[in-house]
């Protein structure tokens, strides 16, 4: 009973925090709440604690890591150029251990596939659209360790995407959905990011960027909390 109950504040905290980040930014100014996202991680990331340790691989720990330490430390990409390299290089590390995470999917199986349709034009769009925003970036950006930094976290991007699509190629379950849609709301959402940083404050794009940023933390969530039902067996094949 004590722990169910703990269960239901946990997660009542993370909602109403969410609800207060996104309502408050989306209708007045988003500098208001800004402060209270790296809030937001912990309460939900406590809420799986007290339901279900085992969820917590990790390359999913790391992934959650480094992914709060990008989101805390560009809060402050105004106050130091330090402080906004050091987050840039936390997300490239948080990029990594999501490509480790589908990757130790993808290895577990011995079945072979290319993409094709669907995702093989989401992988060349993708392709396209960071380069190009890449590209910007460099001649926009004055600040050389940044723009080697930004190189480098255009390439694991583009590795990111490869992965999700060959993993929703190779398996085209609901687990690989999570997966590749996580994945690439993760992408978009520091594309977004990017533009509205350097180019263009938009309260539209805004609010993109806040819905896609803990819309692909919860995505991943899912993709490691999933079971998988063979031969009325649930098995997880996401090792840990």
């Amino acid at each position: 009973m004590k722990r169910t109950l703990i269960k239901r504040v946990l997660l009542t905290i993370t909602v109403v925090l969410l609800i207060v980040y996104y309502c408050v930014g989306i209708l007045f100014d988003p500098s208001i709440v800004i402060f209270i996202k790296p809030f937001i991680i912990p309460s939900f990331i406590a809420y799986v604690v007290t339901t279900d340790p085992k969820k917590l691989t990790l390359n999913y720990i790391l992934f959650v890591s480094f992914f709060y330490i990008y989101q805390f430390l560009i809060l402050f990409w105004e106050d130091s150029p330090q402080l906004f390299r050091a987050a840039m290089v936390a997300s490239f590390f948080s990029y990594l251990s999501l490509i480790s995470l589908g990757y130790r999917s993808i290895k577990s199986r011995k079945l072979f596939t290319l993409p094709s349709g669907f995702s093989l034009f989401i992988l060349l769009l993708n392709c396209l659209f960071l380069l190009l925003i890449l590209y910007i970036l460099i001649s926009t950006i004055g600040d050389q360790y940044l723009n080697i930094i930004l190189v480098f976290n255009g390439i694991i991007t583009l590795f990111l995407g490869a992965t999700a699509v060959l993993y929703l190629s190779k398996f085209g379950d609901k687990k690989a959905y999570y997966y590749f849609f996580g994945s690439f709301a993760l992408i978009f959402n520091d594309v977004f990011a990017a533009i509205g940083t350097y180019f263009l404050n938009n309260i539209v794009l805004n609010s993109l960027d806040r819905i896609l940023h803990f819309g692909s933390f919860y995505l991943i969530y899912l993709f490691i909390a999933h079971k998988k039902k063979v031969d009325n067996l649930v098995i997880d094949s996401q090792p840990s």
